[in-house]
Order: C-alpha cells, then structure tokens, then sequence
C-alpha cells in the first residue's frame, strides 16, 4: 500500500523543517563536532532531498506513475 499525495506531503514538509531547524542550530549556535558531522552529512543533504521532491512533486508523481505501469506489463 502506498501512502497518498497529502500524508507524503505532509512528511516531506515535516522532514524539511526537521532539517532545517538543524541547518540554523549548526550555524547560528556552537554545536559538538559529531553533531556537525550529522548535520554536514545527514541534515544538509536531506534539506536538498526534500526541497527539490516537494518542488517537483507533480513531475515525480507522474514519472512513478508511468514507470509502475511499464514494469507490471
């Protein structure tokens, strides 16, 4: 079962802010050294991971769409 439109939105949108709330914390506050390796390599490439799916959601969407029909012929 795949979640729906509005439910995968919502996660996006809360994984987002997640990420971006560490973003500030890394910059605006002195933070321990594994902390900045988690936001470097975890938070920061999360932020652009769901930035760019909520951007193209429409497009993502109807590839996966299209795709899954392919493949179940």
């Amino acid at each position: 079962m795949s979640p729906n439109a509005a439910t995968m939105r919502r996660v996006q949108r809360r994984m987002h802010l997640v990420a971006g709330g560490l973003l500030l914390t890394y910059v605006y506050l002195p933070i321990p050294v594994g902390v900045e390796h988690a936001v470097q390599f975890i938070a920061i490439p999360m932020l652009v991971a769901t930035g760019v799916a909520m951007w193209q959601a429409g497009r993502l969407r109807r590839f996966r769409r299209r795709f899954a029909v392919r493949t179940s012929r």
